[in-house]
């Protein structure tokens, strides 16, 4: 048995980085392909943004998190051409806290399908108000609306 050593450790790193370098390098040959990624990359944030706007999709979902994380990674890729650190700042951020935000939302889900409850100040605002509407006490009957009985012949009022 042998131990590994940490020179074991660095080689795909090196290897890794060495590999990148060269998709980066031969991508800065073709600044159209650039371009048209980062407008890719617009259109996403765009197409996004019109959504949850229009209330097609909600702002917390797995699909608007998605796109924002994809448009972000193609507005990157797009930098490689012509750099711009505020541009690279804002979007870099965007990918880490999209990446944060479906981490978070893989950890609850796997908490509640083990039936443990997250700490309250860690849950979203949403998920708080939804286990205070489930611990509500029911409505008595008595205060129900009484809905119209369709087979009866007199309406009433």
């Amino acid at each position: 048995m042998t131990m590994a050593t940490g020179s074991d450790y660095l080689l795909p790193i090196v290897l890794g980085s060495f590999l990148m370098s060269e998709i980066i390098f031969s991508l800065r040959q073709y600044p159209e392909v650039l371009q048209i990624i980062g407008v890719i990359g617009f259109s996403l944030y765009i197409t996004a943004f019109t959504l949850l706007q229009t209330g097609r999709i909600c702002g917390n979902s797995v699909g608007y998190t998605c796109c924002v994380i994809t448009a972000a990674s193609c507005v990157l890729i797009s930098l490689i051409s012509a750099f711009n650190l505020a541009a690279f700042l804002i979007q870099a951020s965007y990918v880490c806290l999209g990446v944060f935000g479906l981490s978070r939302r893989f950890v609850i889900h796997k908490l509640h399908q083990s039936r443990v409850t997250p700490d309250p100040l860690r849950q979203s605002f949403a998920a708080m108000r939804r286990n205070a509407r489930q611990r509500r006490p029911a409505v008595r009957s008595a205060h129900r609306i009484k809905t119209p009985d369709p087979m009866s012949s007199a309406p009433q009022y």
